[in-house]
């Protein structure tokens, strides 16, 4: 009977070392799918957190660039006041894209920074043609005030010569008499 109860005994470690095994392999499993999937879902993760800083910094770069053109539309005399409207607009989307990409939702943050680089997509050349019609309008301005004043100069002179010759020879008229 005492050889029976060994081998009883034998086979339950038999078995428990089968079940610690098997916990071994499930927890060795477990821990592989772990890594797998962890390693898996960063790059991805990381992959949306570059993209999402590469558009940040690309509207940045584009918002400087439209500043600089209505800077320039201003000073040609343009009236800026739609511009400005679209660079608030544009300025705003990118303040909402920084604040999503603060607080980690990179899809979004990068989404918000795309729209408002497409909402200064012709912008540009917009204030491009406003700069250079202001231009024209003043140059034009410009070619009037001067060929104005010197239409009004020439008139004045011609009605002082004019009046002189009149007054002159009215002038010889009384003499004669």
């Amino acid at each position: 009977m005492e050889f029976s109860l060994i081998s009883y005994r034998g086979r339950l470690d038999i078995v428990a070392d089968i079940l610690r095994v098997a916990r071994t392999k499930q927890t060795f499993f477990l821990i592989a799918i772990l890594l797998f999937i962890i390693a898996t879902f960063l790059p991805l993760v990381r992959a949306d957190q570059i993209a999402a800083a590469a558009a940040i910094a690309s509207a940045k770069e584009q918002i400087l660039i439209c500043y600089q053109a209505t800077k320039e539309a201003e000073g040609a005399g343009a009236n800026i006041t739609a511009l400005v409207a679209v660079l608030n607009h544009a300025g705003t989307l990118l303040s909402r894209a920084e604040f999503t990409y603060s607080i980690g939702d990179f899809d979004i943050a990068r989404g918000l920074a795309v729209q408002s680089q497409s909402t200064l997509g012709d912008f540009v050349s917009e204030a491009d043609t406003l700069k250079e019609t202001a231009t024209q309008q003043r140059n034009q301005d410009f070619l009037i005030n001067v060929a104005g004043s010197l239409v009004g100069a020439f008139a004045v002179v011609s009605a002082g010569v004019l009046t002189w010759i009149f007054l002159k020879k009215k002038m010889r008229k009384m003499e004669q008499k």
